[in-house]
């Protein structure tokens, strides 16, 4: 099968390297490829994109925002995606009266001003505090944050107009509901020390539809990527191994 990775947001592609070298070693895999958030469009405009790119019998991988986008297009074209697997994904990731699992509203308006804001001083805040933030209390934080910062830069975030665009979507998107109507076989995967997505999402999730997989990871961070490959890889292949 193929397998279609949807990355987060703000974050080089160049960081799932290691994580498509890994799966490419399983021959049940035909083809990896990532999607980079790279591009200032709608939802509908990103839903025509991706089916574009994504081919029949393909392993939908969403990471954060691209989770939530993996969501929206498996609900769409059901009939192209074997299995639809999140990473650390809030179905709806700023908090409201009716989803208290989720970042406080406060907070998201914080990194909205600085994504706003086209100076180097600011942009060196947002690398700085995002990388920080999607690291912390992983299983190697310190080693994850100095791989981080070679390939994420102020050089390698999108334009201001894309960040802004895409923080719009993350803030309005909301896809509680999917995750009930979706046929397609689904894996929901988080980490125990997310900054970002609250761990009692996993419960939220589970009351959405106790018919999913969804798994709590010890140990994990927000970021999927390098010290949490291994781990990750191990619960895809399981749930891969289930969708023959």
């Amino acid at each position: 099968m193929n397998v279609v990775i949807i990355n987060g947001w703000a974050m080089p592609i160049g960081i799932w390297h290691e994580f498509c070298d890994s799966l490419k070693i399983y021959p049940a895999y035909d083809h990896c490829r990532v999607i980079d958030i790279d591009r200032r469009l709608n939802l509908s405009e990103w839903i025509q994109y991706l089916d574009t790119i994504i081919k029949p019998d393909t392993l939908l991988i969403g990471w954060s925002l691209g989770g939530m986008l993996a969501v929206e297009y498996a609900d769409q074209h059901p009939e192209k995606i074997r299995g639809l697997c999140t990473l650390q994904m809030n179905p709806k990731f700023v908090a409201g009266p009716d989803w208290s699992s989720a970042m406080a509203p406060k907070v998201f308006q914080e990194f909205k001003q600085l994504a706003g804001c086209d100076n180097d001083a600011d942009a060196k805040s947002l690398v700085k505090r995002f990388g920080f933030l999607v690291t912390t209390k992983g299983f190697d934080a310190r080693g994850d944050l100095q791989k981080l910062k070679a390939r994420f830069s102020v050089s390698s975030i999108p334009s201001v107009d894309v960040l802004r665009q895409s923080l719009e979507l993350l803030e309005t998107l909301d896809v509680r509901s999917k995750l009930n109507t979706i046929n397609t076989p689904q894996l929901h995967l988080y980490g125990e020390h997310d900054q970002l997505v609250p761990k009692a999402v996993v419960n939220d999730i589970k009351a959405l539809n106790d018919q999913t997989k969804i798994e709590l990871i010890e140990g994990m961070s927000h970021l999927p990527c390098y010290s949490a490959t291994n781990v990750l890889i191990k619960r895809i292949n399981e749930f891969s191994g289930d969708l023959n």
